[in-house]
């Protein structure tokens, strides 16, 4: 069944026919006599679930078959098969390819799979082929592009990938072409410019890429061009400018970039527009304004700047108008809607940087929907807003509105939506808000509105969504809030409302989230709470709710977030576990008592279970441990006691860990290291015994460690250097000993650091002035520590407070801590410093920073004497001991040497040996003697060693005197 040659203008073409027809003989000898044995094959490979093919049998005529039409006046010529939406699954088989007559093939709507059969190339009488929304697979078969009859086709919304194949450029008769939904990737192919006939190009919701290629401009006939959602990118063409038979020209969501073709102003049969989502910039052509048949206009989400330059007094058929997330300045032109003939319904401005008053609006008598918002509007709502009466959405919110919301607002009988927050509004609610029966979202949030909540609100009874959060609204919830029987999210939030929740408020089947948090509510639950079965969310936390829940709150079973803390609540948990769904469970800081109910484990999707600052007691549940979702676990501030159970172990997706303030025992379970999830692990205040697990340092991303005020032994095990990310480091009042461990350096997030109250030993680690972000404080008081204070912490320049207190620290202070300005606490008393206080810390601190040191002077302390000397420290002190005993040896050894030279040379002098004897012993001892300490200027004024050397000094002249004058003598007569 070669392809004629006047009908295939491409010798190729002809040729591949041919190919087809050796190797698909039985295809080439098919004849309309053969069709109902063919159109059985296609229904062997059908499943029909509908049983729309049950009469296909071969006892009766083709013709009468179910989606089979045949040509009139003919015996069994089969031209149409449609078998569109019927459900049938399975896949096209090959043999369609035999219905050589068939015209027209439409099994869109169904569930079939595998590949399009390439076979379907050979059917030259084909027109129109309708395959889309199936789940087909493969590529476009190259051999469709056979089809020189083909009108006709639409494949899409389908699973097909690969590239759209350029041999489509040769089915010349086309007008539909239909590719969009796939996955289809590459470029637009240049020959789809041979289409002459081309009506609708839709390539929508692809991955295509490059441009619009510039051949497409022989598409002259387009009415209708879609290729949003792709990857296209470079400027828009503006020869698009010539199809004047053009309707509708979507390149949504795209890359496109540059400005916005004038010749688009050209496309007078324009009736759709959409460029949102891409990158185009400049001002928003004035040419725009010819397209008089335009009736939606879609430019959002580029960078579009300038004015906003639309006037419906030319584009009378508008009624989109959509420039939002643009550049756009200014304020709205008064012309946007001259004249009454307006038809202009839905104007959407929001993201923006427009301002300015609304006044404008006022004109377009036909609007319906108003968006607004994000924006720089101010003034205030227009008390003419009404004359829009048939508003059905207004969303002014994000902007810098003032005034009070206008009463004639009431008269929008048409308004569902009303969306004013976030903005400066002023005064009441207007009780005419009462008059809109119809309105379904009222968000006044994020405003500074008073005064009280108008019972006409309740006369709302279309109201599904009600949200004042953030304002100053002060009395009572209305008694008749039950009267909202639609109502599915109440917020509340951030008031000033006091007394009770009414007991109505259970009439609200249909209520979903409830948020009354943040405000001054008293009084119990009412038991009528039990009957919001939908109740999802419901958060009351910083009231002054009391009593025990009602039981009745066991009857919900949708429960999800329940927040209560900071109430008076008391009694039992278990009325809140009737869910087994709940996620958070937050009810810190109130008077919950007794154990903590196992059933809490019952909600294995809990993240959040914080039950801190209660009256619980008895153990921590194992059970727990089965909430392997858990990030935080707050039991703080409790009665509990017992181990901290193994079976938490089994919670590795922890962040939060806060047991402190219990009576726990035992030690710290080493398997925490294996929390790598783990960024906040307190159990301060207990009475843990053991020492710390070095495991800990396998959570590396710890932010704060608190163990403080336990029973805690041993030493500060080094790996804890591993937590680089720590941020506070609290081992305060335990009985750690040994040294602080200079790894400490690698944590150099740490801006808290208190290791008080313990036995911990050594010299303060030089390492801890790499602590560059420490800030909050460093605690080292009320240890054992020794060895003077490293010059390096002088390098802690964001530190606020520095305690050293009740240590043995020794040596002066080091100038360096006066580069500490941001420090405002200083402690270093009760230590063994001396010296001078450095100038710095002296002006800046009281005495108190310094007492305890009895060698330590200068302000703020008394003034430093001029003969007081300073107390060394140990090291220099003991160089000075083992200098001075190296050179007494070498002195008395010269001496010695000496004396027995005299005595040998000089035996027979005669002298008084008792007299002469102590005068020379005198002497050399007052000689030495006035050479060490004789002086006094470097001991304290008035002391008995300086009052003592002067004296003997004084008296011992003569005698010096005597010896010097008989060493004189005896030298002499040695040398004659």
């Amino acid at each position: 069944m070669a392809i004629k040659q006047n009908r295939s203008p491409l010798r190729v073409l002809a040729d591949l026919s041919l190919f087809f027809c050796i190797l698909l003989a039985p295809v080439c000898s098919a004849t309309p006599a053969t069709a109902p044995a063919t159109l059985l094959q296609v229904k062997s490979g059908l499943t029909d679930p509908e049983g729309v093919l049950s009469g296909w049998s071969p006892e009766t005529d083709v013709c009468s078959w179910h989606g089979i039409t045949c040509l009139p006046s003919e015996v069994g010529i089969v031209t149409g098969l449609n078998l569109s939406g019927y459900g049938l699954s399975g896949v096209i088989p090959p043999a369609i390819g035999e219905l050589i007559s068939i015209e027209s093939i439409d099994l869109s709507s169904n569930s079939l799979t595998g590949a399009i059969p390439a076979e379907l190339g050979m059917l030259e009488n084909l027109r129109t082929l309708l395959l889309f929304s199936n789940s087909l697979t493969g590529t476009v078969p190259p051999e469709l592009g056979l089809l020189k009859n083909l009108e006709v086709l639409r494949i899409g919304d389908n699973r097909l990938h690969g590239e759209i194949p350029p041999h489509l450029g040769n089915c010349t008769e086309l007008e539909t072409l239909g590719l969009a939904y796939c996955e289809l990737n590459g470029t637009i192919p240049a020959e789809l410019g041979n289409l002459r006939r081309l009506q609708r190009l839709a390539l929508d919701n692809n991955t295509l890429t490059g441009g619009i290629p510039d051949q497409l401009t022989g598409c002259a006939s387009l009415r209708v061009l879609s290729v949003s959602d792709n990857m296209l990118q470079g400027n828009l063409p503006s020869f698009i400018g010539s199809f004047s038979n053009l309707q509708s020209l979507n390149l949504a969501n795209n890359q496109f970039s540059g400005g916005i073709p004038a010749e688009f102003g050209n496309l007078s049969s324009l009736t759709y527009l959409s460029l949102l989502g891409n990158r185009l910039t400049g001002a928003i052509p004035e040419e725009l304004n010819r397209l008089g048949q335009l009736q939606i206009l879609d430019l959002s989400m580029n960078n579009i700047s300038g004015k906003l330059s639309i006037s419906t007094a030319q584009l009378k058929n508008l009624k989109y108008l959509v420039l939002s997330g643009n550049i756009l300045d200014g304020e709205i032109p008064e012309d946007l809607c001259a004249g009454d003939s307006s038809s202009l319904e839905n104007l959407f401005l929001s993201g923006n940087n427009l301002g300015g008053g609304i006044e404008a609006l006022l004109n377009c008598s036909a609007l319906q929907s108003i968006d607004v918002s994000n924006n720089s509007f101010t003034g205030a709502i227009p008390p003419s807003i009404d004359r829009l009466s048939g508003l059905i959405n207004l969303g002014l919110h994000n902007n810098s509105f003032t005034g009070v919301l206008p009463p004639q607002i009431g008269n929008l009988s048409n308004l569902e939506i009303l969306s004013l927050f976030h903005n400066g509004l002023t005064g009441e609610i207007p009780p005419e808000i009462g008059r809109l029966q119809k309105l379904k979202l009222l968000f006044l949030y994020e405003n500074q509105m008073s005064g009280t909540i108008p019972d006409e609100l309740t006369n709302c009874t279309s109201l599904e969504e009600v949200d004042f959060f953030g304002n100053h609204f002060h009395g009572h919830i209305p008694e008749r809030i039950g009267n909202l029987k639609n109502l599915a999210v109440l917020q509340l939030r951030q008031n000033d409302l006091s007394g009770p929740i009414p007991e109505s408020l259970g009439e609200c089947r249909s209520l979903q989230a409830l948020a009354l948090a943040d405000n001054r509510l008293t009084g119990t639950l009412p038991e009528s709470f039990g009957q919001l079965a939908e109740l999802s969310v419901v958060t009351l936390y910083n009231n002054s709710f009391e009593g025990p829940l009602p039981e009745s709150l066991f009857q919900l079973k949708n429960l999800t977030v329940v927040n209560f803390s900071h109430n008076r609540f008391s009694g039992s948990l278990i009325p809140l576990l009737g869910s087994s769904s709940l996620t958070v469970l937050a009810l810190t800081n109130n008077s919950f008592s007794g154990v903590i109910p196992a059933a809490v484990a019952r909600s294995r999707s809990m993240v959040r279970l914080q039950l801190g600052g209660n009256r619980l007691a008895g153990a921590i549940p194992a059970e727990l441990g089965n909430l392997t979702h858990l990030n935080m676990l707050d039991l703080s501030f409790n009665n509990l006691s017992g181990d901290i159970p193994a079976e938490l172990s089994n919670c590795v997706q922890l962040t939060h860990l806060k047991l402190d303030g219990n009576n726990l025992t035992g030690s710290v379970p080493s398997w925490l290291g294996e929390l790598r999830s783990l960024g906040e692990l307190d159990l301060s205040s207990n009475t843990l015994t053991g020492g710390i697990p070095a495991d800990l340092g396998n959570c590396s991303g710890l932010l704060k460690l608190s163990l403080s005020d336990n029973h805690l032994s041993g030493s500060i095990p080094p790996e804890i250097g591993r937590l680089t990310s720590l941020n506070v480091l609290n081992l305060n009042k335990n009985s750690l000993t040994g040294a602080i461990p200079p790894a400490l350096r690698q944590c150099n997030k740490l801006y808290e650091l208190r290791l008080s109250e313990n036995a911990l030993e050594g010299p303060i680690p030089p390492e801890l002035g790499q602590l560059s972000e420490l800030q909050v404080i460093l605690d080292l008081s009320r240890n054992r520590l020794s060895g003077e204070i490293p010059a390096s912490l002088g390098d802690l320049v964001k530190l606020e407070r520095l305690n050293l207190s009740s240590n043995r620290l020794d040596g002066e202070i080091p100038s360096s801590l006066r580069q500490l300005t941001s420090l405002h606490l200083l402690n270093l008393s009760d230590n063994l410093l001396s010296g001078e206080v450095p100038a710095g810390l002296s002006s800046s601190f009281p005495a108190a920073s310094f007492t305890g040191n009895d060698d330590l002077c200068g302000d703020p302390l008394p003034q430093c004497s001029p003969s007081s000397t300073r107390r060394l420290p140990r090291t220099e002190v003991a160089v000075i001991v083992s200098g001075i005993a190296v050179v007494s040896a070498a002195v008395c050894v010269a001496l010695m040497y000496t004396m027995l030279r005299v005595w040998s040379n000089w035996r027979a002098v005669s002298v008084s040996s008792s007299d002469g004897e102590e005068s020379a012993h005198g002497g050399r001892d007052n000689k030495w003697g006035a050479a060490g300490a004789g002086d006094g200027k470097y001991w304290k004024v008035g002391s008995p060693v300086s009052s003592t050397a002067a004296e003997e000094k004084h008296s011992s002249g003569s005698e010096t005197s005597v010896l010097h004058g008989k060493l004189t003598e005896a030298s002499g007569a040695a040398k004659s």
